[in-house]
């Protein structure tokens, strides 16, 4: 069968553009908003991270590490600056939390050998409950990483630094430069890579690295120039000069002192230094307000909080009501002085699955 010329331009430019298009390193998606406040995600990890402080049973932590891994799964960022080995890292917390109390725990009635007591640290018994109580420790451990690798990988940062009380910003534009500085770089790394690999370089040895670093570097510098370059033109830096007073700056550093040394207070005396580290905390928040009325702030797309948010704030707080209600004697355990099977109340394990409205209200 013959083929006319027209065809045959047409096969071989798609030829040729198909190559290309394969040849050509792929260029990240752009961040995505996400579709919650950051508000509402801020409930939610703060009351999240509070249950499994303050039930701290091993059916808890299961449940809200299920949580963190239902939530990160459909929520996260296609461009997450970072992404957590959980399996790994949960593995290595596990077994070293489980060793560490069954090294330094000698309490519990199943043992499963001795070592001469006159050992310091390591002599004494060892037994079934010290590890449970270990494992029990590391998941409660897993459990807070997850919570706040899947808040990390759900929001963007950006989000959150618009949110900082305005006495910060400054402290807002350097946290935000050095949390994606990583990514950036990382993204151009492996761009630099697939390049170098498509004209057949391979990697044997350190002088390999050349043609892989200096492109790099070079790279750093330009979004450096260019991040400055945006900066400038966006008027950062030209603002009116605003030293603090000798008065403000008194009452910052007595805020601080007044918190730390209620904290230490708090150990002796109680009632004293709770509240004087809640006076100092209170002297702190209203000097940070006050500084906060200086700046002047714009934003270029507000972000309104709409009725999923209102929905997962809700549901981030509705665990905390059958705190309220349910005995506590159903939510802390302890292996000592026998193991026992956890008991917790299951109404409360079903409502722990509130947290997961983030994961449903996801494309409402």
């Amino acid at each position: 069968m013959r083929i006319s010329h027209r065809e045959h331009r047409g096969r071989r430019g798609k030829t040729k553009n198909e190559k290309r298009n394969q040849l050509a390193p792929r260029t990240p998606l752009p961040a995505l908003r996400s579709p919650l406040h950051p508000i509402a995600w801020m409930l939610w990890l703060a009351s999240a991270a509070g249950l499994v402080m303050a039930v701290q049973n091993p059916l808890a932590s299961l449940a809200l590490l299920a949580v963190a891994g239902w939530v990160t799964a459909v929520c996260r960022q296609p461009d997450a600056p970072f992404r957590l080995p959980l399996f790994k890292v949960g593995g290595f917390i596990l077994l070293f939390a489980t060793l560490f109390s069954l090294l330094s725990i000698h309490v519990g009635e199943t043992v499963w050998w001795r070592l001469p007591s006159a050992w310091p640290w390591i002599g004494g018994a060892y037994t079934l409950e010290a590890a449970v109580a270990g494992l029990t420790n590391g998941l409660l451990l897993l459990a807070l990483l997850a919570l706040f690798a899947a808040f990390n990988q759900v929001v963007p940062t950006a989000d959150l630094v618009r949110w900082l009380p305005p006495a910060f910003r400054d402290l807002g534009v350097v946290a935000l430069i050095a949390m994606t500085y990583a990514p950036e770089t990382a993204r151009q790394l492996r761009q630099i890579r697939e390049a170098q690999a498509i004209r057949g370089h391979r990697l044997r040895g350190l002088a390999d690295w050349r043609p892989i670093v200096l492109p790099l570097l070079v790279g750093g510098l330009e979004r450096a120039m260019g991040l400055a370059e945006t900066m400038v033109a966006r008027g950062y830096g030209h603002t009116a000069d605003a030293r603090l007073s000798w008065r403000m700056q008194a009452g910052l550093v007595g805020s601080v002192t007044a918190v730390l040394s209620g904290w230490l207070l708090a150990f002796w005396r109680g009632a004293w230094g709770w509240g004087l580290m809640g006076g100092g905390l209170a002297l702190f928040a209203a000097l940070v307000w006050r500084l906060g009325r200086r700046a002047r702030r714009t934003r270029f797309r507000e972000q309104k909080w709409r009725r999923a948010d209102r929905w997962v704030a809700a549901a981030a707080l509705f665990p905390w009501t059958l705190i309220l209600f349910l005995p506590m004697d159903g939510f802390s355990y302890a292996p000592f002085p026998r193991l026992t099977w956890p008991a917790i109340n299951p109404l409360f394990i079903l409502s722990l699955l509130c947290l997961a409205a983030p994961a449903i209200t996801r494309n409402d």
